[in-house]
């Protein structure tokens, strides 16, 4: 193969971020409360609307390989600077865009319609959703980031614990 060929390549394959790679995106886990009555809160950080049709929320439940807990259907849109809501069935408040029957595990994973790891959170130390330090477990509160979702890859640092959404 010629140089120019080989640099082509390259740069080819760089472009393709590799299943378990985190990338760059605007929507973030903002919030997450665990059970039956649980939701997970997404938040769009950007100011344009994202297409959410065939991105996937995965539970993490203490093994190696996390279980899928929701695909979003086609035509699911996150609005600038809005949330999109995935509930368990119990949640007792007005909003739900996605409803499941409980809100499972010990952390969530984000994923893009390529499948490709947008966002997670995990609470327990050994588990794959966790972006570096895990973040601290509040049971019967709902772990939650900043106003502005604000996102360092490390769990411990983005989430506290806050009461939980009506």
């Amino acid at each position: 193969m010629t140089m120019p060929g080989s640099l082509l390549l390259i740069i080819a394959l760089a472009g393709t971020p590799a299943p378990d790679t985190v990338r760059a995106s605007s929507v973030k886990i903002h919030e997450v409360l665990g059970g039956p009555a649980g939701y997970i809160d997404l938040h769009n950080t950007s100011a344009t609307t994202i297409d959410l049709g065939g991105w996937s929320v995965q539970s993490c439940s203490g093994g190696a390989m996390p279980a899928e807990l929701a695909s979003l259907p086609a035509g699911s849109e996150i609005a600038a600077g809005d949330h999109y809501l995935i509930t368990g069935q119990s949640f007792g408040g007005t909003i739900q865009q996605l409803v499941v029957d409980t809100i499972v595990g010990d952390g969530e994973l984000l994923l893009d319609r390529r499948g490709a790891r947008v966002d997670s959170i995990g609470w327990a130390p050994s588990s794959p959703c966790r972006e570096n330090q895990a973040a601290i477990a509040c049971p019967g509160f709902a772990q939650a980031r900043d106003a502005v979702s604000r996102d360092t890859d490390n769990n411990k640092a983005d989430f506290t614990c806050v009461l939980p959404l009506d």
